[in-house]
Order: C-alpha cells, then structure tokens, then sequence
C-alpha cells in the first residue's frame, strides 16, 4: 500500500559511544533508552513526529506544504539544536561520553505500507529518506547537518553555516539573530502549518499528545500487554533471542514502485518463512543501510527449542529468495547472533515501540554490513547447528 506525501522534513538523531569498547553493553542499553525516552517530547513538542527507533537511532519528520519548508526546516533546526544543547553530550552511569549528530533533509517521499494478513509494517522512502541518511553520515558526534536540498530550500538569512570540502552538505553553526524576527510570531505560523497541533491553546500541545496518537494506524508490531495499559517497566527484561538482521540493496534504476512491490515480496516471504518457527519481524526501516529486517527468535511467548538452527535455516531461504526473486535487487547480506539481550518498550509514553538492544544486536547489525552478499554468522552458532542437522 503506497501513500504519495505531501513535502516532508526528515530528521534521523543518532547517539553513540565514544570510546565503545569500555562501555558495558547493559550501560549503553539503559542509557539508549533514557535518551530515546528524553528525545521523544522534545521532537513532539517541535511539531515533528516519531517514525521509527533504531537501536541507537531516532528517525523523526514534519509533515508540510511545499509553500511552509522554509519556516518548517527552520523549526526542525531549532529543534535540532535545542537536542544537541541539552543531550549533545551525556555521561553514562558507567562513566562514559556519548555525544548525538543529526541529520536534516526536505523534501517528498512515500509512505508505505507492507506485510501480510497476519502482521503490517509502516516504513518511508524516497529521495529525503536517503538524503538524511547521507546527511547523518556525514556529522560528527555533536554536529547537525543539512542535506543539499534541505539547504537549498531553507531560510539562508536565518542560518550560518560552514561548509563541508568536496560535500554540497553544509554544518549548521547556529541560527542567526536576525533584526526584527520576532520568535512568537514565528511559532504562531508554524502552529498554524501543523494541522494536528492545537493552535488555539499552545500550551497544551504536549497534554494533547498525551490523549491521542498522531500516527494511529497501528502499524508498529507491539505486544497487546502495551494496549492493555501495563506498566512498560513489567515487559522489559534481558532474554536470549536470535537475532538475524536482513539488508537488501536495490540498483539505482530502481523508483518507488519497484521498491514498494520487492519490499512487500520480501516482507510476505520473510514473515511466512520465520513463521513457522516462532520467529517475528521486529522492525522494517529504510531511513539506514538500505531496507533492513530485524527479525527475532525467542520473544516472550514464543521460545522454541533448537532456536539457532531455525534461525539459520531461515537466513538460507531468505537470502535464496530474496537474491533470485526480488525487482531491481543489488545485493541481500543475512546476519545472525544469538545471546541474551534487552527485550523491552523504547520511547515515550505516546510514541513507543517494542525492540530488542544489546550487544548481539549490534553485532549482527555490524556483520551484515561488513560482509555484504553473503550470509554470515558467529561461531557460537556452529556446534549448535551441527548437533542439530
């Protein structure tokens, strides 16, 4: 299902550890998810609206008229900024600096809609979609860039900027104090562009968010507990899954409708295959390393025994069908780990999702992308598949 959109502000906020390798994978699990939980309302409050979380990436968009980009990316920018002055740089409990860099583009994209009777996933793509993934790319830690579109539709008077060599990208220094800019009146017409901020009471904006969901399509895979209004601190819990991250990279004559039917064919035949062995897609998401497939085995509900080889045996189907079947395909690389990770709620109140972090997550994710075309997993995984033919 395919929703051409109207022009779009996509923003993907990603934090990381800087020295990694002294950090405690439990620590950067309860940091991640108090960032994630803090970052939340600063986007909401914004305007913006949460699309997806990532592990240690946050992807959020403002929804606009071609006419409002201006104003909007300027809006984005000031929250974009306001995240790096107060999370920019955070201490962990373990006594670790993480810093956040952002990325901003502008303009179309698609909304999409994939999956099968049984399970339905929301995702984005287009141009602004693999425009801010580049733009995110190239920040460093506390930095914010802009997209060579999104700077080519901003307000220049508001913005400094420096260049970045041999980029069309540019740095965000910091938003000029202009002469008569008066920064009331500038909410007021940018309350006015956000059909779904109450533009009579600003001051409740946030109480408003509380009561309604500006996404409700309920596309997002969350257990029917979360519904049930349980406490989110009860379905959170460190658990041995498998894991398998799945990447599929298209040519570049590949538009949106050859995307849209391979991702559909890719997202029934995933889903039917881990299926039958307890397994689940967790997430979809395009905004980083092309279309990516978190996929589990092990959630609450659905430990199975020889857990691993079901998952391996799965990654060989995937990737034969996914290498031979699918339109305008590049390249399909197959991750798997497995060991215990956190399983839980990410987000804020009235934007969350169910998700597993850890460190084999972030394994299989750096194992799918440093072996591209092949099908890889950890040697842990082994004895365990040659016990279990």
């Amino acid at each position: 299902m395919l929703h051409p959109s109207p022009q779009h502000i996509p923003a993907p906020f990603q934090w990381y550890d800087l020295l990694s390798r002294a950090l405690h994978w439990e620590g950067l699990c309860n940091f991640s998810l108090s960032l994630s939980l803090s970052l939340s309302p600063e986007v909401l409050i914004f305007g913006g609206d949460i699309l997806n979380f990532a592990g240690d990436a946050l992807l959020a968009l403002w929804k606009v008229e071609r006419s409002q980009l201006s104003d909007i990316i300027t809006l984005a920018l000031k929250c974009s900024l306001s995240i790096q002055e107060e999370y920019g740089v955070r201490e962990t409990e373990v006594g670790l600096e993480l810093r956040v860099k952002i990325g901003l583009s502008a303009g179309h994209i698609s909304k999409v809609v994939v999956g099968d009777n049984r399970h339905q996933y929301f995702l984005v793509i287009g141009r602004a979609v693999d425009e801010v993934r580049l733009a995110q790319n190239l920040a460093n830690a506390s930095e914010v860039i802009l997209s060579p579109n999104c700077w080519e539709l901003c307000n220049r008077n508001m913005i400094e900027v420096e260049k970045i060599k041999n980029e069309r990208a540019v740095k965000v220094r910091y938003i000029k104090n202009v002469p008569g800019f008066n920064i009331d009146d500038f909410f007021e017409r940018c309350i006015k562009y956000l059909q779904y901020f109450p533009a009579n009471n600003p001051g409740e904006f946030f109480r408003f968010l509380c009561s309604c969901d500006l996404m409700a399509d309920g596309y997002f895979p969350l257990p029917r507990s979360i519904d049930d209004n349980q406490p989110l601190e009860y379905l959170s819990e460190l658990r041995p899954v498998t894991i398998v991250f799945v990447n599929l990279q298209f040519d570049e004559s590949a538009n949106t409708l050859h995307l849209c039917k391979a991702i559909q064919d890719a997202s029934a035949k995933i889903s039917g295959i881990i299926y039958a062995f307890h397994g689940k897609i967790n997430k979809v998401f395009m905004f980083d390393k092309g279309c990516t497939y978190l996929c589990v085995f092990g959630l609450p509900g659905d430990k199975q025994a020889d857990e691993s080889t079901h998952a391996l045996d799965s990654a060989f189907k995937i990737f034969g069908f996914c290498s031979t079947m699918l339109m305008k395909i590049k390249l399909v690389s197959i991750a798997v780990t497995s060991g215990p990770v956190f399983c839980g709620v990410v987000g804020h109140r009235v934007r969350h999702e169910y998700t597993v972090i850890g460190q084999k997550v972030n394994l299989a994710a750096r194992m799918m992308m440093h072996y591209p075309g092949l099908r890889s997993c950890v040697a842990l995984l082994v004895p365990e598949l040659q016990q279990n033919p």
